[in-house]
């Protein structure tokens, strides 16, 4: 059974600085350009937040793989307990990164209602 490492910045820090930063820039990546739709940014969000937490337990499982622990090994013998460790460890850090999808789709709500006023204009 794999046990938590204490805080620090390599298992700590470092994904929580990429998570972060992923946060920013991936639903702006999943998300048609000059969209007018509440709902492409809606479903770009969710997406994004099911993607970080798959790729926070990623980061995790490869952080403790470096630090000599066998990911490999508690895989084969409890696959299932595994995966929940580092899902958890990912969920942990979602305190960082969810705020920053949060603004990050207030951001891009305001961006749609803005194109949609300029068309109003324009269209009279």
């Amino acid at each position: 059974m794999i046990q938590t490492e204490p805080i620090g910045l390599v298992n700590t820090g470092l994904p929580l600085v990429l998570l972060g930063a992923l946060a920013l820039v991936l639903p702006r990546l999943l998300m048609r350009r000059r969209t007018r739709s509440h709902w492409e940014v809606a479903l770009a969000i969710w997406a994004s937040a099911g993607f970080l937490l798959l790729a926070g337990a990623v980061v995790f499982a490869v952080i403790y793989g470096a630090r000599g622990i066998g990911i490999g090994t508690a895989l084969a013998e409890a696959p299932l307990a595994t995966a929940w460790f580092f899902l958890r460890l990912s969920g942990f850090a979602a305190v960082v990164w969810m705020p920053l999808l949060a603004l990050v789709w207030l951001g891009m709500a305001q961006a749609v209602e803005r194109r949609k006023g300029e068309d109003s204009v324009r269209n009279g």
